[in-house]
């Protein structure tokens, strides 16, 4: 080729318009999904999306490489208690216990296709755990106006939603009862527990009892009063627990149902177990006052109540050596039942929710991970005492605990 070529080719080149690369789709819009992004504190200032900015992956060898090794535990450790109780994790997927889809978590981001109340407030949760307090939202209407709600409930700054009046308006007001309830000495129904040790009179500051904490002791006394006894407060329940520390007085309104509902109905003197196993959402709705004290409109606000288990003694060691056969993954059903016919049940939504997720779940790995977690998740339930899943289909049992003896429930390895 000569040079007057060579000369013609760079020419015929450098007029040909370059071929801009495809612009990538925003990943809510790819999926279809609804999503809350996050903003950490190294996000950009500028206005606009809130997703986080990113170094070219060239500029940071080292951080994919620990991304890669330990990102995802890192990951798992911003995920509030609250989320792991409601759903099982498997990878960045979480799903409900009866293996339906709750929603996704991409690090940066938070999608689903569910507007369910439950699934927006648990991912609000985890974005309030990683973010530097703003997010965006993005998807249908509905769950835009529910996330910004959830959102901003928890004093974080929402974009991608404009609310109407009367949605701020509301926030407003669930935000003053928010602060009206925390700054008070006590909020009835979380929980609080006073100790009087060796039975004195005098009480020690309420302290809180903890998720999963079980008090034992023998049952002193129970019923409805003032909250903490003092007139002027609200009307909540107590029961007073005599333990080798001194009594326990636990307050909350789910302390009624769980001596009504209790499966082993203990009486005063029996030794029982004490146990909040979760925390419900709840609405309450309180009146709305003028300057001179008359009812001018009610209002509503989240809060959350604890959920208690009241039983004997006798009958929550039975359940933990239950919970302790069904964790074990080598004794087959069939066997576990015999011993202990209240696992039927149990057994069966294990093996349900196994083909359930068949369809939904591609890798035959993950989904050995998800009937393993939905294993610990049952077993847990069972341990606290709580109500055991019901046999619905009682012709369909047999067959099912057989399929599952000969696959699903047998040793692995």
């Amino acid at each position: 080729m000569t040079d007057s070529d060579k000369s013609r080719k760079r020419s015929r080149d450098t007029s040909k318009p370059r071929r801009e690369a495809p612009k990538a789709t925003p990943p809510a819009a790819e999926e279809g999904a609804n999503a809350i992004f996050f903003q950490d504190e190294k996000s950009s200032a500028g206005g606009g999306s809130l997703r986080v900015e990113r170094a070219p992956k060239a500029e940071r060898p080292d951080r994919d490489k620990q991304t890669a090794a330990g990102g995802e535990d890192a990951r798992a450790k911003q995920v509030p208690d609250t989320v792991r109780e409601r759903f099982i994790q498997i990878g960045n997927n979480f799903y409900f216990p009866d293996g339906a889809e709750a929603f996704t978590d991409h690090g940066d981001r938070v999608t689903t296709r569910s507007e369910n109340a439950i699934v927006i407030q648990s991912m609000v949760a985890i974005a309030q755990a990683r973010s530097a307090g703003k997010v965006t939202v993005t998807g249908t209407d509905f769950f835009k106006k529910e996330a910004w709600f959830a959102a901003r409930l928890t004093g974080l700054d929402v974009a991608g939603y404009t609310p109407t009046a009367l949605e701020q308006e509301r926030l407003v007001r669930a935000l003053a009862r928010r602060r009206t309830a925390e700054s008070g000495e006590e909020t009835p129904g979380h929980g609080a527990a006073a100790e009087r040790p060796n039975g004195q009179a005098g009480r020690a500051p309420a302290k809180p009892t903890e998720q999963g904490e079980l008090i034992v002791g023998r049952l002193v006394d129970h019923g409805s009063a003032p909250y903490q006894h003092k007139p002027a407060q609200p009307m909540s329940y107590y029961v007073r627990i005599e333990t080798e520390r001194g009594d326990r007085e636990i307050w909350g309104v789910d302390l009624e149902r769980a001596v009504r509902q209790s499966l082993s109905t203990p009486g005063v003197g029996d030794e029982v177990g004490l146990r909040a196993v979760g925390r419900d959402p709840v609405t309450v709705i309180a009146p709305r006052l003028d300057a001179s004290g008359r009812e001018v409109g009610r209002d509503e606000f989240g809060v959350h109540r604890n959920k208690w288990i009241l039983e004997k003694k006798e009958f929550l060691d039975r359940r933990f050596r239950m919970a302790d056969t069904f964790r074990n993954a080598s004794i087959i059903a069939a066997e576990a039942v015999k011993q202990y016919p209240e696992l039927e049940g149990s057994y069966l939504q294990l093996q349900m929710a196994r083909a359930g997720v068949e369809q939904r779940i591609t890798s035959s790995e993950a989904r050995e991970q998800f009937v393993d977690h939905l294993r610990a998740h049952l077993a847990k339930t069972i341990e606290y005492g709580q109500p055991l899943e019901p046999v619905h289909l009682k012709a369909r049992v047999e067959p099912v605990l057989e399929k599952a003896q000969e696959r699903d429930l047998a040793p692995q390895r």
